[in-house]
C-alpha cells in the first residue's frame, strides 16, 4: 500500500514539471531579457544625464570665472635697473659664510646611542677607486668619514693581491686605526699602525675661496678682471691620530691618509667644495 502511494506521488510530480516546465522556462527567458534591456538601454541613459548635468554645471563656472576674472597689471619700468648695473660693473663685497655647516659632513655631535649600525658598519668594496694625482703609492690608507666625539669612523683600502679592498671601522680614542678581517674566503690585513689620539667633532676649518673683481678705469670702462682669495672658517670634524714612529697627524673628514713604509701622508678630498 504504501509503495504504490509513493509510486502515485512521484507519476504527479512529474506530471506537474512535464506540464509547466515550459512555463518556467519562458518565464527565466523573459526574466533574463528584462535584465539585459534595463542595464543597456535605461542605466547608461541614466548616468549620461548625469554626467552632461555635471559638466554643463561645470562649463558656465568656467565661464563666469573667466568673465570676472582679472588680468595681472604686468609692471614695464624697471625700478631697480640702477641697482642691476652696479651689480654688473662691481660685485657686492663678500661677507661670512651664512652656512659654512655645508661643507662639513659632520654637523651635529651624536652620542653612541644615536649611532646605528648602518650608519656605521658598510660592506666591502672591492671595486678600486680614483687615486689622487700626485699622492704615492701606498698599500694601505684610509678615509675619516664621521663620528662622535667617543668614536670615529674610519674607512680602510688596502692593496692585496692585485685588488683594492675597503672595509669600515670603528675606532675608539687609543684604539689602533684598522685591523684584520674576513671578506669571504679571504683574510685581508688592514691593520694602518696608527693609533688614534683625538676626535674634534666641530673644529674650525679654513676655507679658501677666490673672488673675482672687475678693473675699471676712472670712465667706468672694463679693463679686465682680477682674482683674490679670501679665507672663511667652517665648522668639520677632524682626528689626531699618531703612526708607529710616534709622530702626530691632523686628518680632517674626507681627507685621504696615504701610509707608506716609512713616512705617513695626508691629502684633501677629492669631493671637497670647489673654491674657484
Amino acid at each position: 500500500m504504501t509503495t504504490a502511494l509513493f509510486q502515485n506521488l512521484i507519476m504527479n510530480i512529474k506530471y506537474f514539471i512535464f506540464k509547466h516546465i515550459e512555463k518556467l522556462v519562458l518565464g527565466i527567458a523573459i526574466c533574463y531579457l528584462a535584465y539585459t534591456a534595463v542595464h543597456t538601454f535605461i542605466i547608461p541613459s541614466i548616468e549620461a544625464h548625469k554626467t552632461n548635468s555635471k559638466l554643463l554645471s561645470l562649463s558656465s563656472a568656467i565661464e563666469r570665472k573667466i568673465k570676472t576674472s582679472v588680468p595681472p597689471i604686468v609692471d614695464m619700468e624697471l625700478k631697480n635697473d640702477e641697482q642691476l648695473a652696479l651689480r654688473l660693473t662691481s660685485p657686492p663685497s663678500a661677507s661670512l659664510l651664512p652656512r659654512p655647516y655645508i661643507f662639513g659632513k659632520f654637523t651635529k655631535e651624536k652620542t653612541g646611542s644615536d649611532i646605528t649600525a648602518k650608519d656605521l658598519l658598510k660592506k666591502p668594496e672591492l671595486q678600486p677607486t680614483a687615486r689622487l694625482e700626485g699622492a704615492p703609492l701606498t698599500e694601505i690608507e684610509f678615509i675619516f668619514k664621521g663620528g662622535t666625539a667617543d668614536m670615529a669612523l674610519v674607512q680602510v683600502r688596502k692593496l692585496y693581491k692585485d685588488k683594492w679592498w675597503n672595509e669600515s671601522f670603528t675606532v675608539k680614542k687609543a684604539e689602533t686605526i684598522g685591523g684584520k678581517k674576513t671578506i669571504g674566503r679571504e683574510t685581508v690585513d688592514f691593520d694602518t699602525y696608527c693609533k688614534l689620539i683625538e676626535i674634534t667633532p666641530q673644529a674650525q676649518k679654513p676655507l679658501i675661496i677666490k673672488k673675482t673683481t672687475v678693473v675699471q678705469n676712472e670712465k667706468g670702462e672694463f679693463l679686465g678682471s682680477s682674482f683674490t682669495e679670501e679665507t672663511h672658517m667652517i665648522s668639520s670634524s677632524k682626528i689626531i691620530f699618531v703612526d708607529k714612529k710616534g709622530e702626530f697627524y691632523n686628518s680632517w673628514i674626507g681627507e685621504s691618509v696615504k701610509v707608506g713604509t716609512d713616512t705617513v701622508s695626508v691629502y684633501p678630498s677629492t669631493n671637497a667644495p670647489s673654491t674657484n
